[in-house]
């Protein structure tokens, strides 16, 4: 761990963020979990996702930022660090291991490893907002399924330890599936 002071933002892919204008937001260190790591003008990307890195490749070569991956990847990229991906509760101490049940989850886990304690959640609603389940177009094949999944994803977040870590949640006015942490609007960062 770093021990890092400035906050760090943990972007997700919620609906919450249409229209969110990230050129807006505070000096910090920005990890994004799968597209919204160059959607959003990252500094990180991760994905412990099966498919991203076929269906990405592309991009994820273009990223000019730190790439994490799971080791699930059919072909490796260069200049992706590849992680061991476990879907189990808690953070994972150990830099060559992953944990969490989504791409989100296993970018907040990144965060804590490379020593962030201020952590910022933007796009983590894990609920259909007006028939979207991302702020951008999804990812096909997924899109049809994520709606059963995010109510049991949004509760794996209840086993991250909050010891040392101020991890807020700023949310869209409909507010968010996770309810295992603070949350503010998401206005309130810029």
């Amino acid at each position: 761990m770093t021990g890092a002071v400035e906050p760090c933002y943990v972007i997700g892919g919620g609906p919450s963020l249409v229209g969110f204008d990230f050129d807006r937001l505070p000096s910090g260190f920005r990890i994004g979990a799968n597209k919204s790591a160059w959607l959003a003008n990252c500094d990180a990307f991760i994905t412990v996702d099966k498919n991203f890195h076929k269906n990405f490749r592309k991009e994820i070569e273009a990223f000019d930022g730190l790439k994490f991956a799971s080791r699930n990847a059919d072909a490796p990229i260069d200049g992706v660090t590849y992680l061991q991906h476990e879907r189990s509760d808690g953070f994972s101490t150990d830099p060559a291991k992953i944990t969490g049940s989504n791409s989100g989850y296993a970018a907040l886990n990144l965060a804590y490893q490379l020593g962030y304690t201020e952590i910022a959640l933007l796009g983590f609603d894990f609920m259909w907002i007006d028939g979207k389940s991302h702020f951008h177009n999804g990812y096909a094949g997924q899109n049809r399924q994520t709606n059963r999944y995010l109510g049991n994803w949004a509760k794996t977040f209840s086993t991250i330890p909050m010891d040392g870590l101020r991890i807020t949640n700023f949310v869209g006015p409909r507010g968010s599936g996770i309810t295992a942490f603070p949350t503010r609007p998401l206005e309130d960062l810029i």
